[in-house]
């Protein structure tokens, strides 16, 4: 036998033998022997509370009750199948989503970049204030390296897109090159070969992922000679399957995906010259042990001043140092939109609580004659404190369990749709840090709606409940009011996070608003880098010849009604002839587009004063859009108006534009100039081709033609300029996508809510209802009776959701686009719909109440 078993037979031996030593002494005064044992009873009390009271001295008491109540709970959970699956799957939902956007946020803002010594690695560049641009030249990153004494190590790199060919297989790799520093700041090491060192010339390494898909996972392939951008180079090295390049590359013009190989970024002795054609790169360091940013900062700016003071030309003269840890720098503006949905998927589970405590009051009053027996027979309120309490945490673990499930799937969802959204999204996972946010959440749950019934058991609703005998109860109109309650509040918070969809709703409606002669959806792009000997020298024609034969190729392909060629735009400022046109220094920053004649007529531009240029100018002259003309030269004229850009002889002014926005949605139009093609002769080309009917059917012919002109050199980032634009707003898609399928399941909980509610007051008013129709209560009567409550329960949530939506959208501002977080339009729209399927909610009760029989209620008790 156990030591419990003996223990469990010793208190019941115990309570026995007390009783009947009372026993006997009552019949020694002259009791008969039943008055004896009832009085002995009377005078020991609740012998099951006794043992009870005996049980909790014991140290592991509380687990076996645990375990008891847990078994009690899933007994309960299979008695009643249906409360079961609606309980844990609301649960699921709101444990799910919470879930799925915490491991994002555990991704990118908490996890650590997985380099040794994450803290230790720094971002260091020079902040171009007036064009919000930052980076570093070649002669800096050099000084800082051979001057400065706060870093372990310090890394200058690039991007760019290169050519590999192998054979007669060629295509478009994206190549860091970068100084062998970074092996040091990374911890890298070879899985295969080795990594590049100071003194290696015309090498690559390759990623895991490159060297599989190009290579097949041939190990032959190490002290293979291939041609990158027509130079012959050598793979030396394979870099580890799950290695990631996380150093930021905001320059427009680099790599177009994630890194895939790396080659030697020597910094020569020509590289340390200052001048106009200054190599420009970034920078990622790493302290050494025990120095803080602030000293490293400090170092660094003393040196930067030296610099500035030997070079006064005025170039460092709008420059602000930069030192922030990498992580940082690479999370930039998503810490604050991801901690914004965070915030918002806590409503969903809030709501689910609210929801799930709504569920177990109504289950609390289905069981009243239950725990009033218990009661009776000597369980405690904190017994069945506890026992709610384990019930709502078996309930939200079998909930949390399924969530995490959702989870997963909903992170390879956001993988798939939105891969380049969000620094480090592919790095998300179910981890140890999730599974414990998990867990914590889903108990806290537990313990929040788990309370709910506690507050439907009194002492003097249990004993009136045991008088009533077996009839049954309706429980409290108190009970009811609380339900009601929780619901206006379910509706409240819903209100807020459809507001907040509705918001950025709107802000996509007017980012992809354009003008009707602008149709993206049927303007096709390629894009071209022209590498290798053949094209370096911009002089010899070969990059010219090869644009116009690829414009001729694109041309000719069936279904292509024009086709044209621009180049990737420049930034800088203009001088103006004659009178300044801004203060010094304040000339507002002017995008350069070299584009082929056919250009306006391949994405529509319109003329709006002047002409059109040619391929073939008599003398530099250069088109301007409306934007750049309002700002330039307000209500002047700008035809004929001569100015001068990039050190080259002043063009004039032939013609003015329409404003359009073909690089971000999400922002105001630039001013632009537009410029013949030859006139920024360059080697990355555009091309453009406009039809009439489905683009993406043409694109591989137009691609298979461009590529026949010189196998070498084949297209890359083949898409439409629908597309393009899309991509350009990635981030603020992922944002509407997480906000708009937390405000579809935040109404959906809620409604199902309100539902619930009105369904259980009309079974509660049963008998109520069928006097009224008895009496002569017609049933439209009845129907509006019952639509009247429900709707004031959803007007009063309505209110108060528009009361807070009003202050929190607010901090959703910096999310929105030409839209003001309290746009009068939005709120009301949200408020209808909301309004609308409250009513519906509401109606279906409604109609069950007309339905009821006059005589089956009267005789409901």
């Amino acid at each position: 036998m156990s030591l419990r078993r003996k223990m469990e037979d010793g208190i019941e031996r115990d309570i026995r033998d007390h009783i009947e030593i009372e026993t006997e002494e009552n019949i020694d005064r002259g009791m008969s022997p039943a008055d004896a044992r009832g009085a002995a009873l009377r005078k020991f009390g609740n012998a099951a509370l006794a043992a009870e009271d005996t049980r909790a001295v014991w140290r592991w008491m509380w687990l076996d009750r645990l375990a008891q109540d847990a078994r009690y709970a899933l007994r309960g959970l299979r008695r009643n199948p249906l409360f079961a699956a609606v309980a844990i799957l609301t649960l699921a939902l709101g444990i799910g989503l919470n879930t799925a956007v915490f491991s994002v946020v555990s991704a990118v803002l908490i996890k650590p970049l997985s380099y040794p010594g994450p803290n230790r690695i720094v971002w260091l560049a020079n902040l171009n204030r007036r064009f919000h641009f930052e980076a570093s030249s070649g002669p800096d990153f050099a000084d800082w390296r051979d001057q400065a004494t706060s870093f372990e190590a310090m890394a200058g790199y690039g991007t760019v897109d290169g050519t590999v060919e192998d054979g007669d297989q060629s295509a478009k790799h994206s190549f860091v090159f970068i100084t062998p520093e970074f092996w040091r700041i990374s911890g890298a090491h070879a899985a295969l070969g080795r990594l590049f060192t100071g003194s290696d010339r015309n090498v690559v390494v390759l990623t895991w992922r490159m060297f599989q898909q190009r290579f097949g996972g041939d190990r032959r392939a190490l002290g293979r000679v291939v041609l990158v951008d027509g130079r012959p180079t050598t793979i030396i090295g394979v870099l580890p399957d799950g290695f990631r390049f996380f150093p930021p590359t905001p320059m427009a013009g680099g790599m177009s995906g994630e890194a895939e190989a790396f080659t030697p970024n020597i910094i020569t002795t020509a590289l340390r010259t200052r001048g106009p054609a200054v190599m420009v790169m970034f920078v990622v360091a790493k302290l050494k042990p025990g120095v803080t940013i602030e000293q490293a900062r400090a170092e660094l700016q003393t040196i930067q001043s030296r610099i500035a003071r030997a070079n006064p030309q005025g170039f460092y003269r709008g420059l602000a140092l930069r030192v922030m840890p990498l992580q940082e720098r690479l999370v930039g503006e998503s810490r604050r939109a991801l901690l914004i949905m965070l915030a918002a998927v806590a409503f969903v589970l809030l709501i689910a609580c609210a929801n799930l405590g709504s569920l177990l009051l109504a289950r609390a009053t289905a069981r009243r004659r239950e725990i009033a027996i218990r009661a009776a027979i000597g369980a405690g309120r904190n017994r069945l404190l506890r026992q709610f309490l384990v019930e709502g945490l078996t309930l939200s673990l079998l909930g949390g369990a399924l969530g995490v499930g959702l989870a997963r799937a909903a992170d390879g969802l956001l993988i798939r749709l939105s891969p380049a959204s969000v620094p480090r999204l592919g790095e998300i996972a179910i981890d140890w840090r999730v599974l414990l946010f998990t867990l914590g959440i889903s108990s806290l749950a537990g313990l929040a709606f788990g309370l709910a019934p506690v507050l439907s058991v009194s002492a003097g609703t249990l004993h009136s409940v045991l008088k009533e005998g077996g009839r049954g109860s309706s429980g409290s109109a108190a009970g009811l009011a609380f339900r009601r309650i929780l619901v206006a509040a379910e509706l409240a918070m819903a209100l807020v996070l459809l507001a907040g969809a509705g918001l950025m709703v709107k802000s996509f409606a007017r980012m992809y608003a354009h003008p009707a002669w602008f149709q993206p959806e049927k303007i096709g792009l390629l894009k071209v880098f022209l590498a290798g000997p053949a094209y370096r020298d911009a002089q010899n024609g070969a990059t010219d010849a090869y644009a116009q034969r690829a414009l001729a190729a694109a041309g000719r392909v069936p279904g292509v009604e024009a086709a044209a060629l621009t180049q990737a735009a420049a930034t800088g400022v203009v001088e103006f002839e004659g009178t300044p046109r801004f203060p010094p220094g304040q000339a507002p920053q002017v995008i350069f587009r070299a584009a082929s004649a056919a250009y306006p007529q391949v994405i529509g531009l319109p003329l709006l004063k002047g002409r059109w240029t040619t391929d073939d100018e008599p003398a530099p002259a250069i088109m301007v859009n409306e934007t750049f003309a309002r700002l330039a030269f307000g209500r002047d004229n700008p035809l004929g108006q001569r100015v001068s850009y990039f050190n080259r002889p002043a063009a004039t002014i032939v013609g003015v534009v329409g404003d359009l926005k073909t690089s971000r949605l999400d922002a105001d139009p630039a001013p632009e100039f537009l410029v013949p093609y030859k006139e920024l002769a360059h080697r990355r080309i555009d091309i453009l081709f406009k039809t009439a009917g489905d683009v993406r059917a043409i694109l591989p012919e137009v691609r298979r033609a461009i590529q026949h002109i010189d196998p070498s050199q084949p297209p890359y980032g083949v898409t439409t300029m629908e597309d393009a634009l899309a991509e350009s707003i990635a981030p603020r898609r992922f944002n509407l996508l997480l906000l708009g399928t937390f405000a579809a399941a935040a109404v959906l909980l809620a409604l199902i809510g309100l539902y619930g509610v009105m369904a259980y007051a009309v079974e509660q008013r049963t008998h109520e209802i069928g006097v009224r129709m008895a009496l002569g209560a017609r049933r439209m009567e009845v129907v509006r009776m019952v639509m009247r409550q429900g709707m004031t329960v959803a007007l009063a949530g309505i209110v108060a959701g528009a009361a807070a939506a009003l202050g929190l959208t607010r901090l959703i501002s910096t999310l929105l686009f030409d839209v003001q977080p309290d746009d009068p339009w939005v709120f009301t729209a949200v408020a209808a719909i909301l309004l609308a399927t409250a009513l519906a909610a509401s109606g279906l009760p409604a109609l069950q109440a007309a339905r009821v029989d006059p005589l089956a209620a009267l005789r409901y008790e």
